[in-house]
């Protein structure tokens, strides 16, 4: 991962969710049209982290429902190699936004060695002097090994505040820098 990332949204490099604070931690532009911006906790890392905050600017014309939908796929087609895989689609009361929150897991020798929790927050956005744009602001939290049965126990009772902190939080408005 990239030791000084670019801040190439014009957000702010430090982000707080669920009461914890994240500091951008690496970024990319995998092309002309989609940048992403990696959120970490002081103290963790890519390898092993246990939250982050992602956000995802594709520069495009999709709408929300159509990237869930994609998305949806995506986690269907991974039902049949992931017995954790699950997911839930919720829709804004406006139906301009989409959460959709879900599991995965890796495994070695048919045992669970990670699983993780994500939650993502779909809004389409116009973008100054770009247009539209797709914005996906995402959560995720981690457990590994023998710490995962504590993690489904405190999943189970803390997916709920996740969900409302996400509704909650304010999307950050992005003014994308030539980096």
């Amino acid at each position: 991962m990239a030791q000084n990332p670019v801040n190439r949204l014009g957000i702010k490099e430090n982000l707080e969710f669920n009461k914890m604070d994240y500091k951008l931690s690496w970024s990319a532009k995998p092309n002309e049209n989609y940048l992403i911006q990696e959120y970490l906790p002081k103290g963790e890392n890519f390898e092993s982290f246990n939250q982050m905050l992602t956000i995802h600017l594709f520069i495009t014309d999709i709408n929300a429902e159509g990237a869930v939908n994609q998305k949806v796929n995506e986690l269907i087609a991974r039902r049949k190699t992931d017995p954790i895989c699950n997911y839930q689609v919720t829709k804004s009361p406006d139906g301009k936004e989409y959460l959709v929150d879900f599991l995965l897991s890796e495994s070695k020798d048919s045992m669970l060695t990670v699983v993780e929790f994500n939650l993502y927050r779909y809004k389409q956005i116009e973008i100054p002097k770009r247009g539209k744009a797709l914005f996906v602001y995402a959560y995720s939290k981690r457990g590994y090994g023998n710490d995962i049965t504590a993690f489904f126990k405190a999943l189970d009772n803390d997916r709920i505040s996740y969900l409302k902190e996400m509704i909650s939080t304010n999307i950050p408005n992005v003014t994308i820098e030539n980096k």
